[in-house]
């Protein structure tokens, strides 16, 4: 939301795109800076120059300010007033890249700069402090936030799993969970010990089974929760197909479980949505998933046409 700066998009947690509310900016970097130590490890395993990267930082520090450019105006800036590491180009799996974007999530996580607004299509960045408010968190309170906000939306949880979804050393996960101990509650989930927010833990005995949701590829929510079992019927096609993660697949949620897949397609003005949920749905299911494809539509400014029928299961490769 480039007119309104409500939401921010920069490279969040595991080193992906994400696109966090402004107001949490300053806590989701604090956190991500918890990974840099093992993270300069892995680079110089690898032979990257440590200190020639922190020297890229610095100059973009300096060179992205409160006026979006686009990448390949940073790019040239830092083949002027960078060191000549930065343009270096290595092999990868999927083809050359030059050093200097290993420096942006650094960059990012240290409050230095974000994505703008797009200019043509074409990727902007901007200065983080110049685009939005900006406040000093120090890294393990910006942990022990993150750690809030995951049981939030996926407790009962556990340290491992909050690791894998954050990209995390475990003895920081620990000392964060440590930290959080009066504020945590461990719950029995069919013999396996889980951690939940004591806020939530009233609200999670009592779940809402008939809640319907359709969620894009990849979604937040599919990513992050755990035990799979729960989450998908190991017997289904979608588990067959995509073993261990749904996450390839546009789902239709119900209750928080996966409950069949889903497509959209433009069809002049108007915005096609066809569901295939597994099983039988009841009344207010059915109005539900009907009342979630206008959503979809709405959000994508179209006229919705909804319809049930069966949905070819392609895995997102």
């Amino acid at each position: 939301m480039s007119e309104s700066r409500t939401l921010v998009k920069t490279v969040g947690l595991r080193g992906t795109l994400h696109l966090l509310p402004a107001s949490e900016i300053p806590e989701w970097m604090a956190a991500a800076r918890l990974r840099l130590p093992a993270e300069e490890r892995r680079l110089a395993r690898a032979g990257i120059d440590i200190d020639e990267l922190k020297r890229v930082m610095n100059a973009i520090e300096r060179i992205v300010g409160p006026r979006p450019i686009t990448r390949p105006e940073l790019e040239a800036a830092l083949a002027e007033h960078s060191p000549a590491w930065a343009m270096t180009t290595n092999p990868g799996w999927v083809g050359s890249y030059k050093n200097w974007p290993l420096a942006l999530g650094w960059s990012a996580a240290m409050g230095h700069v974000c994505y703008g607004p797009s200019d043509g299509g074409r990727i902007s960045l901007v200065g983080l402090r110049h685009w939005c408010a900006w406040r000093e968190v120090e890294p393990v309170e910006g942990g022990m936030f993150a750690v809030r906000r995951f049981l939030h939306a996926y407790g009962p949880s556990t340290q491992a799993e909050f690791s894998r979804w954050f990209a995390l050393e475990p003895a920081i996960t620990r000392r964060l969970f440590d930290a959080l101990s009066r504020e945590l509650a461990d719950v029995d989930v069919e013999g396996e010990r889980r951690w939940i927010l004591r806020s939530d833990a009233r609200a999670a005995a009592d779940p809402a089974d008939d809640a319907v949701n359709l969620l894009p590829q990849f979604d937040v929510f599919i990513v992050g929760s755990h035990p799979r079992r729960q989450l998908i019927d190991p017997d289904s096609e979608v588990a067959r197909l995509s073993p261990g993660t749904a996450a390839g697949f546009a789902v239709i949620l119900i209750g928080g479980r996966v409950a069949g897949v889903w497509e959209r397609r433009p069809k002049g003005k108007r915005l096609v949505v066809r569901a295939d949920p597994i099983g039988r749905l009841n009344r207010a299911q059915k109005a539900a998933l009907e009342a979630q494809a206008h959503r979809v539509a709405q959000i994508l400014e179209r006229e919705c046409e909804f319809e049930l029928g069966p949905v070819e299961l392609r895995p997102h490769l």
